[in-house]
């Protein structure tokens, strides 16, 4: 009976023989480009991150002002849209609100921090 190895053989066997990280020890750094470049980056990086939550935000409140209308109304099918829009915009907002840490652990556990 033929066997086949398992995905997780072939990956540790693809990275043995793949050898030596020649980027080891080698992390993304802004400052090569100079301070006004990184201050630059970072203040354009959050006026986007702002401009999101506040999109969200928008969003969010739109689809309860459609949900308390259709309520209100007694449109079932609007009451469903507006609370599913509500529930999207507010898991949206929590996701966006930490994208900081969420980026921060990714960049923890790939070992760039």
């Amino acid at each position: 009976m033929i066997t086949h190895p398992s995905l997780t053989s072939l990956l540790a066997l693809g990275l043995t023989a793949a050898g030596p990280n020649p980027l080891d020890g080698v992390s993304p750094n802004l400052e090569l480009l100079g301070v006004k470049f990184s201050n630059m980056v970072t203040l354009v990086l959050g006026a986007i991150w702002a401009l999101a939550l506040a999109a969200i935000a928008a969003a969010f409140l739109w689809n309860l002002a459609k949900w308390g209308m259709a309520g209100q109304r007694g449109n079932i099918d609007d009451v469903e849209d507006g609370s599913s829009g509500a529930k999207r915009s507010a898991i949206a907002f929590f996701g966006t609100a930490i994208a900081g840490i969420i980026l921060g652990a990714l960049l923890a556990v790939a070992g760039m921090l």
